[in-house]
This record gives structure tokens, C-alpha cells and sequence, in this order.
């Protein structure tokens, strides 16, 4: 019942009530910086890591099988059949890793302590270091 102090929403543009806004993409939340800090860490920093490099592992033993299948008399067809492996868990891991340090920088502010968004924040720069280094010191292995 509407009597003089109950508000009355009027919708001029064709949309819903406020607040019936279909939920946001767990992705998109995640990289736009709005959701908690646990949350993006543990869950898809931690674990979803964990899942991500099984899933490479197992691209590159799957690889190496099928280039010593169709070449046995060598290692050279399990070496070839491990690079593309490689290639193809690169493939998978790069995006997620870029999409995870989005996250987890942009989501660092939205914990109650603010101390676990620096170190957070200092564990990405460490991390992203450690990256380079090997980079760096691996590179010259992989012969083309």
C-alpha cells in the first residue's frame, strides 16, 4: 500500500528494479578488482594454480608419449612430442597466470588487515622476478 512517504520508483528506460541486476561473472569480478582477498587467493590463486600445472604436466607427459608412439627409434619424436606439450600447456597457463595477477593485485585492498594486501602484493613482485630469472637462466636449454 503506498501512502505519502513510501517511495515510488519510476522507470523511465526499460530496465528492472535496482538491485535485480542479473550476478556478475566470477572472471569479471575477479579482474575488476571486486571481490575478497581470501577468496581470489586461495581458491583460484592456490588451488586453481595446482590444477592449471597438473593440467600442463599432464600435456606434457601426454606429448612425450605420442612423439615416442610415432617415432621409436629415437628421442628425437619424444623430445618434439614434449615441446608441443609445452607449447600447449604455455597456451593454457599464460592467460590464467596474467588473468591471476590482475586479480590478485586488484583485490589486494578488500581485506579486513590491510597488511595481507601488501604482502600479497609483494609476493606478485617476488613471484613475477622469480619468472624472469628463469626465463633468463632457461632459455639457452631449449634448442629450436
Amino acid at each position: 500500500m503506498t501512502n505519502d512517504r513510501t517511495p515510488v520508483y519510476i522507470d523511465l528506460h526499460g530496465g528492472g528494479l535496482p538491485g535485480n541486476e542479473p550476478p556478475e561473472p566470477v572472471l569479471g569480478k575477479c579482474w575488476n578488482g571486486r571481490e575478497r582477498l581470501w577468496i581470489v587467493f586461495w581458491a583460484y590463486g592456490v588451488f586453481g594454480t595446482g590444477g592449471i600445472l597438473a593440467s600442463c604436466l599432464a600435456m606434457i607427459f601426454i606429448g612425450l608419449q605420442i612423439g615416442l608412439l610415432v617415432a621409436p627409434q629415437d628421442t628425437d619424436g619424444g623430445y618434439y612430442g614434449g615441446m608441443a606439450g609445452m607449447a600447449l600447456g604455455a597456451a593454457l597457463a599464460v592467460p590464467y597466470v596474467i588473468w591471476m595477477t590482475v586479480s590478485l593485485w586488484r583485490c589486494a585492498p578488500n581485506c579486513e588487515t590491510k597488511m595481507w594486501g601488501r604482502l600479497v602484493r609483494g609476493w606478485l613482485v617476488a613471484q613475477w622476478l622469480g619468472f624472469a630469472m628463469l626465463i633468463y637462466n632457461y632459455a639457452p636449454l631449449i634448442k629450436l
